[in-house]
């Protein structure tokens, strides 16, 4: 048998495209191909389990890749509002909060059970356990293909006229994240761009980091690149043994580990105490010590921080947690306001894909055309997703542009058809 279409992945992307093409090409037979014995195993996880399914601050430097050209493009043919119309059209109900969409169940998982359910009904056959390793052209047809898996240790091999690729990349490998889908297109011949961790932790050089441990405070942090370059995000930042982490962090990563994967060095700048100025918060430690000058700096600073942050700040000061207050010179409120102000650090980078929740690189853009993201060199293959070098900031973006694509694939696979 000749399937008309064989998706490669039976995640977010997968999924989409599987019910979109069924809904559009009723006749077509379509094979889904998984690796994971579930669909949507990453999608399951989105935003702890709640799914922020898109975004309405929907807006171009939300996105990185090595083609500046093809993401602007790509970003003046669609819009967030499509993304919404998907899922709801697919029944999905959706609410809004501060700009964010989430579906009304609060669970990630209803939005992939619920496609793989559309699709599953509507005639799309999925095939779990089955890791593929191979897509060949097939030599006597025009535009055919031959997929080989694996599937209980035994090959097995499936044709179709066409194929999608949708398997995702290789954060989260836990979650089924995988190098495999760079593999199978670069033994076609598809450019890879070199793979790195995003929306990750940043690493940074600080053995007592440690005392810190699960520490989390709002705060306001700034990266600084090589070149000079700044980038600022506000938010909470969560302190652990050699990283730090949270929303900001992993919206920095976006920058630091693109040019931290080619030995560049960075530097991160974290105030933890943005409400007050440097002058502000000066006036209020010698307030205190003019009030309790018996207290010790520890106690202190602890009816502003976190013990554990208490001690760690203490600890880079070089000051004990035993200095009463009116022992305390103006040097040490001076370095102490300083080091609150402006907490330094040097950065490492960790492929941890563990920790990651996206993966930058993948499959130059150039490979594939904006207009339907079918491969230039390959007729009726088509690569969408994760697996391409595209991603973005948290928010719903990395979701929305995985769906989106999948959908444009599709579309253009209809427009052929009919």
């Amino acid at each position: 048998m000749i399937y008309d279409l064989i998706i490669v992945g039976a995640g977010a992307a997968g999924l989409a495209a599987a019910y979109y093409a069924k809904q559009h090409l009723p006749q077509f037979n379509i094979l889904v191909l998984e690796k994971e014995t579930i669909p949507g195993r990453k999608l399951n996880a989105t935003g702890n389990g709640k799914c922020n399914v898109s975004n309405s601050d929907y807006k171009e430097d939300a996105y990185f890749s090595d083609s500046n050209t093809f993401m602007h493009t790509w970003f003046e043919k669609h819009s967030y509002v499509q993304m919404i119309s998907f899922l709801e059209q697919a029944g999905i109900l959706l609410y809004e909060k501060n700009g964010y969409y989430y579906p009304f169940s609060n669970q990630a998982k209803q939005v992939s059970q619920h496609l793989f359910e559309k699709a599953k009904m509507s005639g799309v056959t999925f095939i779990f356990d089955s890791k593929v390793t191979d897509i060949t052209p097939l030599q006597n047809e025009s535009s055919a293909y031959r997929v080989t898996t694996l599937q209980d240790d035994q090959r097995i091999t499936y044709d179709a006229n066409m194929i999608l690729v949708a398997t995702g990349g290789c954060a989260a490998p836990k979650l089924g994240g995988t190098k495999e889908g760079y593999q199978i297109l670069q033994k076609l011949g598809l450019k890879v761009h070199p793979l790195y961790p995003v929306l990750s932790p940043l690493y940074i050089d600080d053995a007592d980091l440690r005392l810190a441990k699960g520490v989390r405070l709002d705060g306001n942090v700034t990266l600084k690149l090589e070149d000079g370059t700044n980038y600022k995000e506000s938010g909470q930042i969560q302190f652990n043994d050699h990283n730090v982490s949270g929303i900001v962090i992993m919206n920095l990563s976006c920058y630091w580990n693109r040019c931290g994967k080619n030995n560049e060095s960075g530097s991160l700048y974290i105030d933890i105490v943005p409400c007050l100025t440097w002058d502000q918060l000066k006036d209020l430690i010698l307030t205190q010590k003019d009030k309790t000058p018996n207290e010790t700096i520890a106690f202190m600073l602890e009816g502003i921080l976190p013990k554990a942050m208490v001690r760690y700040i203490l600890k880079r000061c070089k000051i004990t947690d035993m200095l009463l207050l009116t022992d305390m010179t103006e040097k040490h409120v001076n370095r102490i306001v300083s080091t609150l102000k402006k907490l330094e650090y040097r950065l490492q980078f960790v492929e941890d894909y563990e920790k990651a929740q996206v993966t930058g690189g993948g499959i130059a853009t150039d490979m594939v055309s904006v207009d339907s993201f079918e491969c230039k060199n390959y007729k009726n293959l088509y690569v969408v997703g994760e697996v391409l070098d595209v991603h973005a900031k948290c928010g719903g973006y990395n979701l929305t542009f995985a769906i989106l694509s999948a959908l444009q694939a599709v579309e253009d696979i209809v427009h052929k058809v009919r």
